[in-house]
């Protein structure tokens, strides 16, 4: 294992590693629209203004209203009245309190251009809808750190003019706080640091009230007691100056958690930091430091025995996820592969899951015809917890695996998807996962035309939106007809590797059980890989009953066709990316329509042979 002073070396590394990321966003992002930045940060200190504004004035017009007296005597001219002054106090705090939100909504829409304005000109030839949708966010989050660092900077020296003493405890406090985020700061733990943060905020606050109070007490021993109004802007102020220095440390540890979001999607390749062997989990899994605990804990564990050989680690998945091949040679020196599969904390469900369905599923065979065949799916041999990951354990064979990359896999497609269609799943995994995530015809039930209501008339007709919702309901039961099974989130994504020329699957922990077609990945070679799948099922009597409401794979395919345009489309809208959604309108007409056409033709057919 990595000594206590290899680890500080890097966490040093790390904190670098952050600056550097700092100092090149604020180069290659920011300076180029330095002025719109600025704007939106003048924008930001101006609305905090209004904000104290609009919270100090209803106290003078309670002092009004008590005394007949408050600061603004002799500073608006025509308010000598009780009642004039009692008005212009309304008047000014609604109009402060109006352009603080006003302020805020402009705050908004500025960051959306701005973010919009820098996405637009970066040369990437990968940033598409979904990537602009993250660059988005990340930008925000950058901008948002920069905002809540000035509006933390500006209340300080608010404080500082109006209470030096009071000022130097707010620094306390917020050095403090960054002190415990840094003591407690690990890569893998950041979500976990950031929860923690935002459920305090309310504590933060208390704790730096109960300060500021007793420095007032302090004040009134020593006789230098400021006047109310002002000890009620200092508690204003540090109260801001607190929740600003926690959204920041909020947004911060988010920088560093889309690190490589904004490696990709906001800097220049040349520009970009490097983050490598950056997290405990990944040091783990470096080859020299994997030889030291990881044969030992294997025999001590007595999850292998014999001689044992590392040969090959991968660390995917953002290096969340660990897959370590051993071989195990026992005592007639014959070898015996095994995978381990290490998921760190924050994937805790996935390797739940996975472990789940091996436990009911390990050991199957695809199109097996004697017992000796090589199972498609691994047999489970271990799974548990350690204190820095969730680890698989899985049993590869006698022969070693060959890894099949995302082009390599392409050929398989078919034999995977028809594999998950016979995967014998048991009925209670089915329960437990249609409790928890919604099929396919339910998130259909959720699309409402109230969701394209903002459309003009002249948009709603040419996307044919009145037509489409008419027809919804009807595709709705028909791709309910369609039969469910298990399947993968992104079959095109799942790993695989090939022993003999035979299929196994490893990557199992984003299994769904849903409407087939669900997750199918739209091309136009669509409608011909589905009809080869259900042509497969269809000569199988085993597997013919999910279809005893159609009479050909022809009719099956057409409806499991709309199955897929349909998931399409509902993730789309779930998204908000209306313009995708929109323009699959007139596809899931066309699809529906050939399913009708198709039963039109079959119609009477049908009343020849019953009369």
């Amino acid at each position: 294992m990595s000594n206590p002073t290899t680890n500080r070396e890097r966490e040093e590394i790390h904190g670098d590693q952050v600056l550097d990321l700092m100092a090149a966003l604020a180069r290659a992002v920011l300076w180029p629209f330095r002025w719109r930045v600025l704007t939106i940060l003048l924008m930001q200190i101006v609305s905090q203004v209004m904000l104290l504004a609009s919270l100090v004035l209803p106290w003078q017009l309670l002092q009004v209203l008590m005394t007949g007296r408050s600061r603004i005597d002799g500073w608006v001219p025509g308010t000598e009245s009780h009642g004039a002054k009692i008005a212009v106090l309304i008047v000014a705090a609604v109009l402060c309190f109006c352009a603080y939100a006003l302020l805020k909504w402009l705050i908004t829409k500025a960051i959306a251009q701005l973010s919009s304005l820098i996405l637009g000109l970066l040369n990437k030839t990968r940033l598409v809808a979904n990537h602009r949708l993250v660059g988005k966010r990340v930008l925000g989050i950058v901008i948002g750190a920069l905002s809540s660092a000035v509006i933390a900077l500006l209340f300080c020296l608010m404080i500082a003019f109006l209470h030096p003493l009071l000022a130097l405890l707010a620094v306390a406090c917020v050095l403090g706080l960054v002190m415990m985020v840094s003591f407690y700061y690990r890569f893998e733990r950041v979500q976990t640091i950031q929860n923690t943060l935002q459920g305090n905020v309310l504590t933060v606050i208390n704790i730096s009230f109960a300060l500021g109070f007793l420095i007032i007490v302090l004040d009134y021993l020593n006789g230098t007691m400021r006047p109310l109004l002002t000890l009620f802007i200092l508690l204003l102020a540090m109260r801001q100056l607190m929740v600003a220095s926690v959204n920041g440390l909020v947004n911060f540890l988010s920088i560093i958690k889309y690190f490589q979001q904004i490696n990709m999607l906001l800097l220049p390749r040349s520009q970009q930091i490097s983050f490598s062997l950056t997290t405990d989990f990944v040091q783990r899994f470096e080859q020299a430091t994997l030889q030291q605990w990881l044969p030992s804990w294997l025999i001590e564990s007595k999850y292998c025995v014999g001689d044992l050989e590392i040969l090959q680690c991968r660390l995917l998945y953002g290096r969340s996820v660990a897959h370590v091949l051993v071989c195990e040679t026992d005592s007639n020196g014959l070898p015996y592969y095994v995978l381990l599969k290490c998921y760190i904390a924050a994937r805790e469900n996935e390797a739940l899951h996975e472990t789940a369905l091996l436990n009911e599923v390990g050991g199957y065979c695809h199109g097996a015809v004697s017992q000796s065949a090589m199972p498609t799916v691994p047999v489970l041999r271990a799974s548990g917890q350690l204190p820095w990951c969730h680890f698989v354990l899985v049993e590869i064979g006698d022969k070693p695996p060959q890894w099949k990359n995302s082009e390599e896999r392409k050929p398989w497609m078919n034999e995977l998807r028809q594999c998950l269609c016979h995967v014998p799943l048991p009925n209670h995994l089915i329960t437990q996962y249609t409790a928890t995530f919604a099929s396919l015809p339910e998130r259909m039930k959720k699309v409402a035309a109230s969701h394209f209501a903002y459309l003009t008339q002249q948009d709603r007709q040419s996307f044919q939106v009145e037509r489409f919702m008419q027809l919804w309901p009807f595709m709705i039961a028909e791709v309910e007809r369609v039969p469910q099974c298990l399947t993968v989130q992104n079959p095109s994504s799942a790993r695989m590797a090939v022993i003999d020329n035979h299929m196994l699957l490893l990557d199992w922990q984003g299994w769904v059980y849903d409407t087939l077609g669900a997750h199918w990945p739209l091309s136009a070679k669509l409608q011909a890989e589905i009809l080869e799948v259900i042509n497969s099922q269809w000569e199988s009597a085993d597997s013919q009953q999910p279809w005893h409401g159609f009479d050909s794979p022809t009719q099956a395919a057409n409806c499991v066709a709309l199955a897929a345009r349909a998931h399409e489309f509902c993730q789309r809208c779930h998204l908000h990316n209306d313009s995708g959604a929109l323009n699959m309108m007139s596809g899931l007409i066309k699809a529906y329509e050939v399913i009708t056409l198709a039963d039109e033709q079959n119609s009477p057919v049908k009343s020849a042979v019953e009369y």
